[in-house]
């Protein structure tokens, strides 16, 4: 029976301190501030250049591919491995020296497609009562505003937050980042090359 009361104690206080928790990590104030559609074209474009620019590979050599990795790590900070991922074909059985093939059935929409477009740039600022749990992060929205019926209702957004030196870092993505099948390759939509660095 007192182990019963200890329990039913313990429960009680982990009840209590995630009510007041909760109650501390709401913010005390928030804003939304627009951000500058062409410094947020910027942005998008550096990184999608570099997607672009491998997708439309064959192949790369195992040199090629090592500095790919470096500049996409810079570009892309932690999800440049996932990127990476979703451009080349990973073949376990081939040559660890042999060339990488591009996955050539992706569909990666980016500014230089037509119908892509940036639609809203924002930073979201949250305040709390313990700064440390102050939040600022960049939205920048992406989305298909064409006519294809499979990219209707496409968006991505990428969302950066600020590092320590103020720089808009990578911070993740919501959204579709890509198309994989037989049904898509990276000119199923028409590419705009006075766009394309």
């Amino acid at each position: 029976m007192r182990s019963f009361y200890l329990v039913s104690l313990i429960m009680v206080i982990l009840f209590l301190s995630a009510c007041q928790s909760s109650e501390q990590l709401k913010p005390i104030k928030e804003e939304t501030i627009s951000f500058d559609l062409n410094t947020a074209i910027e942005m998008v474009e550096k990184k999608e250049n570099m997607i672009i620019d491998v997708a439309l590979r064959e192949k790369v050599s195992k040199r090629e591919y090592k500095e790919l990795e470096k500049s996409f790590t810079e570009e892309f900070g932690a999800h440049a491995k996932d990127i990476l991922s979703i451009l080349f074909i990973n073949n376990m059985d081939s040559d660890p020296e042999s060339d990488m093939d591009v996955q050539q059935n992706i569909l990666y929409p980016t500014v230089f497609h037509k119908g892509i477009t940036i639609t809203d740039a924002v930073i979201y600022k949250s305040y709390f009562e313990n700064e440390f749990f102050n939040q600022t992060r960049l939205s920048i929205k992406e989305e298909y505003v064409g006519d294809d019926e499979k990219l209707k209702d496409w968006k991505r957004e990428y969302i950066f937050t600020p590092n320590k030196n103020g720089e808009w870092e990578l911070n993740g993505f919501s959204g579709v980042l890509n198309y994989l099948g037989e049904d898509y390759n990276m000119n199923y939509l028409e590419l705009i090359i006075a766009g394309f660095k």
